[in-house]
């Protein structure tokens, strides 16, 4: 699924290229056979197979285009770190989302929201949320709605409960459960390392959440934006563990590669208690 219909020059074009195709047959034709194009069934059925392989010609090339530019944005925010760079060039396609959205749109939208909050947007972050939450009422295979709630999730940890996110965790294993496909295992493996996250947090495990938190951190595969949350995580359960060496490790990672995410002042302010202390 695209992020097309976000897009509504591109899909103007779209119709533009099954338009011409037509267009450009019709003035060819009579110069062949003599003939209008209109007046033989041949003609017509031409016609009609030029409109419709131009619709799918032109959602091919403007979807992958579409995809394109959409990772570029998130770049800014993902890799970058930089929320107020992502939403000055994504607040267009932003704008033009409506709910319901598939999982495709979910997954650009739930970053979004979390753009705004770092950005000090929580009012458009809540719209978001609850954009996505009526998403996942009206989802109507159990894939479509696991793969909106791995979206919801991240955005649910920042604005709600514990409690809020293990319900959307366990709603999310019981939509999955049965579905045999590569993807439905990659998303159940996402969410039982929430839960495992969640439970260490629920129990006050500090050092298995610090160990959970600094193997996200460490792995080069993950976004940048997600090795740095997590690391803030590991910095906050070691000070509340009174592990100075491993708190400092982890707010030197988040000032390096924080850019201008919000916890970044925070983690400032921490590490200079730290070098006072």
């Amino acid at each position: 699924m695209s992020m097309l219909p976000c897009f509504k020059k591109y899909m103007v074009a779209i119709c533009a290229i099954a338009v011409a195709l037509p267009v450009i047959a019709s003035m060819v034709w009579p110069l062949m056979t003599g003939q209008l194009i209109s007046a033989t069934f041949g003609g017509m059925l031409l016609q009609f197979a030029l409109f419709f392989g131009g619709m799918l010609l032109g959602y091919w090339i403007f979807s992958a285009r579409a995809d394109r530019v959409v990772d570029g944005y998130v770049y800014l925010y993902d890799q970058d770190c930089n929320p107020e760079s992502f939403i000055s060039n994504a607040g267009s396609v932003a704008a033009n989302v409506q709910f319901p959205c598939n999982p495709t749109v979910a997954w650009f939208m739930g970053i979004y929201a979390q753009a705004c909050l770092d950005a000090g947007k929580p009012e458009v972050a809540a719209r978001i949320e609850d954009g996505l939450r009526q998403s996942l009422k009206s989802a109507k295979k159990p894939a479509d709605a696991c793969g909106i709630l791995v979206n919801l999730i991240p955005l649910v940890e920042k604005t709600g409960t514990l409690s809020d996110v293990r319900s959307l965790i366990e709603e999310g294993l019981s939509q999955c459960a049965d579905d045999p496909s590569g993807q439905a295992a990659q998303r159940r493996q996402y969410l039982q390392s929430q839960l495992e996250i969640v439970n260490a947090r629920q129990d006050g495990n500090y050092s298995e959440l610090i160990k959970l938190d600094e193997h996200v951190m460490s792995m080069p595969s993950f976004p940048m934006r997600i090795r740095v949350e997590y690391a803030w995580d590991a910095a906050s359960a070691a000070f509340r563990s009174d592990d100075v060496q491993v708190e400092e490790k982890c707010l030197s990672f988040v000032l390096s590669n924080g850019g201008g995410l919000a916890l970044v002042s925070q983690a400032k302010k921490r590490m200079s208690a730290l070098q006072h202390h």
